[in-house]
């Protein structure tokens, strides 16, 4: 008997003693997922059943044996999920690659709502074969939820739109302490689109760390409406056709961002790294620093954009290559007319194949552009208030 038909018959047992007005006990401890002679749980739903029904008296934790998992997953509000009495999904094995949920006729393979206290680790989530939809789709107000060691594959196809990324987190409830940590996120529209309600109820706490991005088609990394993410570490590659293709796209994004040591490598698309309307405080700057952004194509290219009000920012150590010369309108480093207050720039490389490359050293960004002359100027050499420029090709065509 399993453990789900333990639980249920256990309930009907105390019900006719009227220990228990109706609930299924609390789970509590370590449980097998699988098809062996000694698992508890014979799929995934069964043990997220018995969650719903008992909810958790203290740390749970499932293991899943080796093998596919095709099922439709839906999760809501665990009770008793704590701080404490956390919930984790995980391989058996260890490795990601031997316990995979799959599932390709619904809009998503794995679907919470209003869920908390859960961690995923070291499986595969799997919604490749469908045509649109979502590996993961997370609604509702979720505090610390976690995935580690993650295999995420989303819709092999060339779609747009959240509702065929990868990973998607809707904006209709706030969303903190999330966290991706060594993860690999294949396929879909996007990898993961996440953003909080608006601009006055952002998200918080959101991390991403050591995660590979492989072949999205529209963008790579889309987070708006949030407060300080710490975005480090990752590694984003791309050979989507898709000219407005935009490798980290950041929106609405404030006070102390962590934008450090980042891969972007992009064969065609628009740009690297973009950030629009995202102000941090002049007394805690946000940090963009030792990113290496690549981007080919022949259309309009940027490598790092600052949009709208983007203020109070530290760009330093980070390298661009534009590596394609016969576009129109390429740009290592892009601002607009209504941003880049306070911006401290230092050490960075731009190299643009079709102009030549120069590196900035220097104190700030006001610094640079207001010694700079025209954009028009093929070459210049200048040293004031400790900012210098070698081998001076100007950023702008």
């Amino acid at each position: 008997m399993t453990k789900l038909n333990q639980i249920i018959a256990a309930a009907f047992l105390t019900i006719s003693l009227n220990s228990f007005a109706g609930d299924c006990p609390a789970l509590s401890g370590n449980f097998t997922i699988g098809k062996s002679e000694g698992a508890d749980f014979a799929s995934v739903t069964d043990a997220v059943n018995a969650l719903q029904c008992g909810g958790v008296s203290g740390p749970v934790t499932f293991r899943l044996e080796n093998g596919n998992y095709n099922e439709r997953v839906v999760m809501s509000s665990i009770p008793g999920a704590s701080a404490f009495n956390t919930i984790t999904f995980e391989s058996k094995s260890g490795v990601n690659t031997d316990a995979i949920i799959g599932f390709a006729t619904s809009d998503a393979t794995l679907t919470m709502n209003g869920t908390s206290y859960v961690s995923f680790e070291n499986i595969s989530i799997d919604h490749r074969a469908a045509t649109y939809g979502n590996a993961v789709r997370v609604d509702g107000k979720a505090t610390s939820m976690h995935f580690r060691g993650v295999i995420f594959d989303g819709v092999d196809v060339a779609r747009t739109g959240a509702n065929s990324a990868t990973i998607y987190f809707t904006s209709n409830a706030p969303k903190s302490d999330i966290t991706f940590e060594n993860c690999e996120i294949n396929n879909g529209s996007m990898g993961i689109v996440k953003g909080g309600v608006n601009a006055d109820n952002v998200d918080v706490r959101t991390s991403i760390a050591g995660t590979l991005f492989s072949n999205q088609f529209e963008t790579a990394l889309a987070l708006s409406n949030e407060d300080a993410p710490a975005i480090n570490n990752n590694v984003i590659s791309s050979l989507s056709k898709f000219s407005n293709y935009k490798g980290i796209n950041l929106d609405n994004v404030f006070n102390g961002l962590v934008l450090n040591n980042n891969v972007v490598n992009m064969a065609t698309g628009s740009t690297g790294i973009e950030m629009h309307n995202c102000a941090a405080m002049p007394t805690h700057l946000g940090q963009v620093n030792g990113n290496s952004v690549e981007v080919g194509g022949r259309d309009e290219a940027n490598g790092i954009a600052l949009t709208g009000t983007t203020d109070n920012q530290v760009l330093n150590f980070n390298r661009v290559k534009l590596s394609n010369g016969t576009e129109t309108v390429k740009q290592a480093y892009y601002r607009n007319a209504g941003s880049g207050n306070n911006i401290n720039m230092m050490n960075n490389i731009f190299y643009d194949f079709s102009t030549g490359s120069y590196t900035i050293i220097g104190n700030s960004y006001k610094d640079m552009f207001n010694q700079l002359p025209g954009q028009g100027n093929p070459s210049l050499t200048v040293s004031a208030n400790g900012l210098m420029i070698e081998k001076a090709t100007p950023v702008y065509k």
